[in-house]
């Protein structure tokens, strides 16, 4: 059955609500796959496949709904279109994760879900992933979206235990229990931030404050000080340090409503100030510091430089220990980059992962306030660079060659600017730290990401977010 007998609409309807052009709809019907897709469940899933075939990118996608909401007269498919968008979104990241209607129709056909699970399942699912099928990841997601029943699952993992042992048995073992791995790993994600939640209630001050240090855009405090960059532990940068410690300290008091809670809030206090690294040409040092409020300790990390690249005006802006480590801790003698991503090259290389990592990246719905703290004050600046999704890519070591000159692996901490941690904590986005080594190829002359980037990048965000939420002992997809 081809796709115009089976769902004749899916495409058609994208085009009618304005969220792909005339000569995309003609790229749709030209593409040899078009024929040959089984029925498409609704327009959001064509503009999933649309998107994960290359026929239309996150950033046409997303002009495609600025247009159609910045109408001059109301749109007549406006929530519509907006909704398709929204959940092809979710579908791309599906697909991205290998959770697609090839790996329901996999676990089917081994006997892991019933046919009726799978026709449900493929409701919520794209048609084509962007990496190969990943049955266990599909199995765990089944279940902890609650299309598979636990109940279900445990009987299947029983049955699956006491088969005698032969091939198709091991492979059924295999993805029962890397699917349990998962399960427990995302279980054990809740948990942990359901306790981190009750101890930021107890002791909001410290938490607070190094939630805002890492937000988003690189939060910044201006620094009242002398021309010249100073250093760490000047007596200017402790100035400023301690007059944002004082300021949130007063901000989490207003919000604390129980009296006996906000009589227990103190200021929290700044020691053991320390330079990692200074790079010379940007005029910007890179510090780490201990902060402590009550008995809680934490480590900080921050940075002084200049406003603006010619500017004299100074900022300390707040970031992650981990990125500060990576981009100041392996400078040589000069305040220059030890590692420069030889062969591939600084720019090269940045260039790559960011075109890799663009399609990967999920469609944020609304946006949200930043704490008060810092909300109103003229002593707050955010730098427009790292309120990117991707703020800073840093060479941590030298690349090293793949095997039969295939191409690059080289080892990186990107700075991420996370909206779904951002979310949970009530903010735009939260910044992270992913770190692993990424793989490059060559084509023609020009870098790219190799094609196992979306799993790895998918697998180190992964990483990142349980180990900013506290978890230390899950285990993680391969």
């Amino acid at each position: 059955m081809t796709t115009s007998a089976a769902n004749p609409d899916a495409f058609l309807a994208l085009l009618t609500q304005g969220l792909i052009t005339d000569a995309q709809h003609d790229a749709v019907l030209a593409h040899p796959e078009t024929a040959a897709l089984p029925p498409l469940p609704g327009p959001a899933h064509a503009l999933a496949w649309m998107r994960v075939r290359g026929l239309i990118t996150q950033e046409e996608q997303d002009a495609a709904l600025d247009r159609i909401e910045s109408a001059t007269t109301d749109h007549p498919h406006a929530d519509d279109a907006t909704d398709i968008a929204i959940d092809a979104d979710d579908l791309v990241d599906l697909a991205g994760q290998g959770i697609t209607h090839e790996a329901l129709g996999a676990l089917h056909k081994d006997g892991l879900i019933d046919a009726e699970t799978r026709d449900i399942a493929r409701q919520e699912t794209p048609v084509t992933g962007s990496v190969p099928a990943a049955l266990p990841a599909t199995l765990a997601w089944l279940v902890t979206e609650e299309l598979l029943e636990k109940a279900s699952f445990e009987a299947t993992r029983a049955q699956v235990a006491a088969e005698p042992a032969f091939a198709l048995a091991a492979e059924r073992a295999r993805i029962v229990n890397e699917a349990q791995a998962l399960i427990d790993a995302d279980a054990q994600l809740m948990s942990t931030w359901k306790s981190n939640t009750q101890r930021t209630r107890r002791n909001g001050a410290l938490k607070f404050l190094l939630t805002v240090l890492v937000l988003g855009g690189g939060l910044g405090w201006y620094l009242l000080a002398p021309a010249g960059v100073p250093g760490c532990d000047a007596a200017s940068t402790r100035k400023t340090l301690d007059r944002l410690m004082f300021r949130v300290g007063m901000d989490v008091r207003m919000h604390t409503i129980d009296p006996e809670q906000r009589a227990d809030v103190r200021t929290p206090t700044i020691g053991a100030l320390r330079e990692v690294g200074y790079r010379k040409a940007d005029r910007v040092r890179g510090c780490t510091a201990v902060i402590t409020q009550g008995d809680d300790k934490d480590e900080m990390a921050y940075t002084i430089g200049p406003v603006a690249p010619k500017s004299d005006e100074m900022i300390v802006r707040g970031a992650d220990p981990t990125i500060v480590r990576a981009r100041f801790g392996h400078l040589d003698a000069s305040g220059k980059p030890r590692y420069n991503a030889e062969p591939i090259g600084r720019e090269a290389l940045e260039a790559a992962f960011r075109a890799g990592a663009a399609p990967l990246s999920a469609r944020q719905a609304g946006s949200y306030p930043r704490p008060s703290a810092h909300s109103e004050s003229s002593m707050v600046d955010t730098d427009p660079a790292r309120s990117r999704e991707i703020a800073e890519i840093e060479v941590t070591g030298a690349c090293r060659a793949l095997e039969n000159d295939a191409g690059q692996a080289c080892p990186l901490v990107v700075e991420y600017n996370d909206r779904l941690l951002g979310a949970i904590g009530g903010d735009d986005s939260t910044s992270i730290a992913l770190s692993g080594e990424f793989s490059f190829v060559q084509d023609d002359g020009s870098w790219r990401v190799s094609d196992d980037f979306p799993k790895t990048f998918t697998r180190t965000l992964l990483e990142a977010r349980v180990k900013r939420m506290g978890v230390t002992d899950a285990a993680m997809p391969q």
